[in-house]
């Protein structure tokens, strides 16, 4: 069994490129249900069916874990046992059926403070390009109160600088849930930051180019939501 594990970490670094970290993660969850299922069902764990793997998250859940932890069991289990379909060691995933690990409602959509921003965007240096574009992400999520894909999906032409001319008001089209599209101010400073991050060099200068691009198209929202807790971590006293 240690064997199978080994090659399925193997495969998650170099294939799915995963982080080291978390394929050690990953690991951890196996070996703790590859106990349980051993001493609760008397089965070997590669043969364990649906209600094994159910039976064990809710004993996972019982101990009060936190919800990523328990994402990650449940990520373990499901990444491992198609690992061992794609081997031929079994025909199915019985991970497959484990229900996605949501959010509480007192967890959605909780703002933060004025404080907590101000303290983050402080935290960004923005003398290189993409510190200035890390900077008016956070900036505009705050500021408008954009939804993550409603700021991944926006292109330099959503922006229309010059709205009011003489003044320093912009209008930002969004494009929200549904394909619907609604208008946004953008006035004052958020204005000058915007305005100067698409006059950078660095910056996108066609139409349909992303307004906020990496090397593989434009940032995902995955990406910035790593990027606000490395933010929130390093601005936040211990």
């Amino acid at each position: 069994m240690i064997a199978i594990i080994d090659e399925y970490g193997k495969e998650l670094l170099d294939l799915a490129i995963f982080d080291k970290k978390t394929v050690q993660n990953y690991t951890s969850c196996l070996l703790c249900y590859f106990e349980y299922a051993k001493k609760t069902f008397g089965i070997d764990p590669i043969q364990s069916k649906s209600l094994h793997v159910h039976r064990w998250m809710e004993a996972v859940k019982c101990k009060g874990l936190s919800r990523s932890r328990l994402q990650h069991h449940r990520s373990a289990l499901r990444t491992f046992f198609a690992f061992a379909v794609k081997m031929k060691l079994i025909k199915r995933n019985p991970a497959d059926t484990l229900p996605v690990i949501r959010k509480l409602k007192s967890e959605r959509n909780k703002p933060i403070s004025e404080q907590i921003a101000e303290k983050l965007l402080c935290s960004i240096d923005q003398t290189s390009w993409i510190g200035k574009r890390n900077f008016l992400i956070i900036s505009m999520l705050w500021a408008l109160g954009l939804r993550l894909n409603e700021l991944t999906s926006l292109k330099v032409s959503d922006f229309e600088p010059n709205h009011e001319p003489g003044q320093r008001v912009g209008l930002l089209r969004v494009k929200g849930k549904n394909k619907k599209q609604r208008a946004l101010f953008v006035v004052d400073k958020l204005y000058d930051y915007l305005t100067n991050y698409l006059a950078h060099p660095e910056s996108p200068r066609k139409k349909n180019d992303p307004l906020f691009p990496t090397q593989n198209g434009a940032i995902s929202g995955d990406r910035v939501q790593r990027m606000i807790k490395v933010f929130s971590l390093t601005s936040m006293p211990s």
